[in-house]
């Protein structure tokens, strides 16, 4: 699990020319200058699934929660490799992970705070004095370091470690391990790093991708900054004007932001440029250059949307119920699909947000609208009125955050936490009782369920590429072509034109062609601007397949939105294939297949299109109902909530199931307590980068 409360980040060139072999630098090539055709190179373009967003034991949290693995070993995971995961040694694997199928490419983003510090001084033969001192502070606070919260443990780290080895060491070490592990055509390697501030109770992080043979020489810390700017103008600094390199930007988990990742622009009171001043038009374009695409899942919940309240764009009355998906924070409705870790609206909806880092919103670590993909997109729009350049028009992708150095490791069966000793206990996973019922000085009998109980596996990143490459990928993220899964490896491709698409459009699709990108059809891909001068308008084709080794198709979804005449978020749902029909999982978790859609695809035009308004269309593919992880675990563990005892509220240690009360609701008092079994149950989903409609500036 990535932890927020550690104050503590991406690939422009298109591929051209060709040589008779991959450029060279280490084993695998630095991937600069020097251009390569692959041998199975597809100018129609593929799929390539990576991770952008995992930690090793180089990140000072993920060390403490004893991740044995660097680096070289996290990519060789990637790779198709095992990684041992340890429990309570540090030093023993208790588990051993491999991936299904290898991925395409992964950037390892360790914190560049403190970047490889315990890894020096606590990992060796005589480890510095303090690291005891440190690693109990840590594990005595793990169920603050799991809401993310830590009070003093920066200050407590200069303190102990003064004369600790520059992060520059790290990061040289980094990059040639990237290098070594990079096989053009086969496997890419970036060279990456996680920038991670939090300014009162929001969390502002990026991971920050380099391509080039002249990158940086160390990493940018967070320490004495004050916005992402600082981050955006060293990195223009280092690597955006000379020489071989080129950056970009994913900023993660907005939904933990508190309104701060994505601030409103004309807002009186609220200023997104810097130094809490309105934002220019210099610096949205620096911004849209630096933040190309946003990691729109992973462990810590799904950054699309949450239901009701503003947060759909939908009207008062209705509600997105697919938005009732991986919410870290959710608030309560009243539904039964509310998480029974919501919490009352006034208590978690932010009722102001604000632009000073020196202040905070109000509740503290609340949500806003913008903390999701609708409210930023839509508040693009509105800054490209204001200020001439919408910043916020970005792609998708997805990630794990896992600090276990498995990249790409999102199976929801066996899911056992993603951040080592602090979440792989079933009472840290799935709920416990706050204290013994019985016990006279348990006033107030409460069984808890942490935040590790609505994390989750986590997503990928899919990009549609010509190569395996870092140019080509690079380019790819440039572009936004792209899109995220939940985790499945569904294949997603949309497109968007004004006009009518060829009456078999879609078969052409299903027969593996593709007439967009060969140009017998005049359209755009996901993550493109409408062409101006278009007549008519504008239609959308989807097609989707389901991943070999996951559930079948249920729907695919395409998502509108616009602004209203007061600058608000108006949102629409369209299902265009497909229906809300997809047989539930049995009581085992197994899957009903039969007649259930492997493919689908439709070609939409949108009813309600008005020339003179901005708009941005995203489609959503979702699976048929499948077992969430919780339900996996406890149905592998047999777990009969019927067996719970009436007088504390648990399962006797003979049972073997001590410890997996959270696998209950759980009903009545000392001496009475009774149990449910639940079975929640989700629908994998892949989101796709948006195509806007932008109308000429001025009207």
């Amino acid at each position: 699990m990535k932890a927020p409360w550690f104050v503590f980040l991406v690939l422009g060139a298109l591929l051209i020319g060709c040589t008779s072999g991959p450029s060279t630098g280490g084993a695998g090539g630095t991937g600069g200058t020097q251009a390569l055709v692959c041998d199975d190179y597809d100018p129609g373009m593929r799929v390539l699934w990576g991770e952008t967003h995992v930690h090793t034991r180089l990140s000072l949290d993920a060390f403490w929660f004893n991740s044995l693995a660097g680096t070289r070993e996290a990519l060789q995971f990637a790779k198709g490799g095992t990684v041992g995961v340890a429990c309570d040694d540090r030093t023993v694997a208790c588990e051993t992970r491999k991936l299904d199928r290898p991925l395409d490419f992964a950037a390892i983003t360790d914190h560049a705070e403190f970047l490889g510090v315990f890894d020096e001084q606590c990992r060796r033969a005589d480890p510095a004095d303090a690291c005891g001192t440190i690693e109990q502070f840590i594990l005595t606070h793990i169920e603050q370091l799991l809401n993310g919260s830590n009070e003093g443990i920066v200050n407590l780290l200069n303190m102990f470690f003064p004369e600790r080895a520059p992060s520059s060491n790290t990061w040289a070490q980094i990059i040639a391990d990237a290098n070594a592990e990079n096989d053009p055509c086969k496997f890419t390697a970036f060279a990456a790093y996680e920038f991670s501030p939090l300014f009162n109770g929001s969390t502002v992080h990026r991971n920050v991708l380099f391509i080039g043979t002249d990158l940086p020489k160390d990493v940018f810390e967070y320490t004495g900054v004050e916005s992402e700017w600082d981050l955006f103008d060293q990195l223009e600094t280092q690597c955006g004007g000379s020489g071989d390199c080129e950056y970009l930007t994913i900023p993660h988990n907005p939904n933990l932001a508190a309104g701060r990742m994505f601030l409103p622009v004309g807002t009186p009171g609220l200023f997104a440029g810097r130094d809490n001043q309105p934002l220019t038009p210099e610096d949205a374009m620096l911004r849209a250059k630096n933040d190309v695409v946003v990691e729109i899942h992973q462990l810590k919940g799904q950054s699309e949307c949450m239901p009701g309240f503003g947060f759909d764009g939908l009207s008062n009355d209705e509600k997105d119920m697919d938005c009732f998906f991986e919410n870290n924070k959710p608030y309560c409705t009243g539904l039964p699909e509310d998480s029974p870790r919501c919490l009352p609206p006034a208590e978690t909806i932010c009722s102001s947000i604000t632009s000073d880092p020196m202040q905070q919103a109000v509740p503290f670590s609340c949500s806003a609208p913008n903390d999701f993909l609708r409210g930023a997109l839509a508040e693009g729009l509105r800054a490209r009125k204001v200020v001439g350049v919408n910043p916020y028009q970005f792609g998708v992708v997805g990630a794990t955050d896992s600090h276990n150095a498995n990249p790409g490791d999102v199976d929801e069966d066996g899911y056992l936490g993603a951040a080592g000793v602090l979440d792989n206990s079933p009472e840290v996973q799935l709920g416990q009782w706050a204290c013994d019922p019985n016990d006279a000085a348990c006033t107030d009998p409460e069984f808890r369920r942490s935040v590790a109980f609505s994390n989750n596996p986590g997503g990928l990143a899919a990009v549609w590429a010509t190569q395996n490459t870092r140019e080509a990928i690079f380019e790819a993220l440039r572009a936004r072509r792209t899109y995220s899964t939940s985790g499945p490896r569904m294949e997603v491709r949309s497109y968007g034109r004004f006009g009518e698409f060829p009456a078999d459009f879609c078969e052409r699709l299903s027969a593996g062609g593709t007439p967009v990108e060969d140009g017998e059809v005049d359209a755009v891909m996901m993550g493109s601007v409408l062409p101006t001068g278009g007549a008519g308008a504008p239609s959308f084709a989807v097609w989707a397949a389901q991943d070999a080794s996951g559930a079948p198709l249920e729907r695919i979804q395409v998502i509108k939105g616009k602004l209203d005449p007061s600058g608000n978020l108006v949102a629409e749902v369209f299902t265009i294939s497909g229906a809300e029909d997809g047989p539930e999982p049995n009581a085992d978790c197994t899957i009903n297949t039969v007649g259930q859609p492997e493919t689908l695809c439709a070609v939409w035009q949108d009813p309600g299109f008005d020339p003179s308004q901005d708009a941005y269309y995203y489609a959503r593919v979702l699976e048929q109902p499948t077992c969430r992880w919780n339900t996996r675990r406890c149905v592998t563990q047999g777990v009969n909530c019927a067996d719970l005892g009436a007088a504390d509220g648990t399962f006797s240690l003979d049972s073997g199931n001590a410890g997996f009360e959270g696998c209950c609701d759980i009903e009545g008092s000392p001496g009475s307590f009774t149990g449910t079994n639940r079975f929640d149950v989700i629908r994998e989903r892949a989101w796709t980068a948006p195509i806007w409609y932008e109308t000429p500036l001025g009207m």
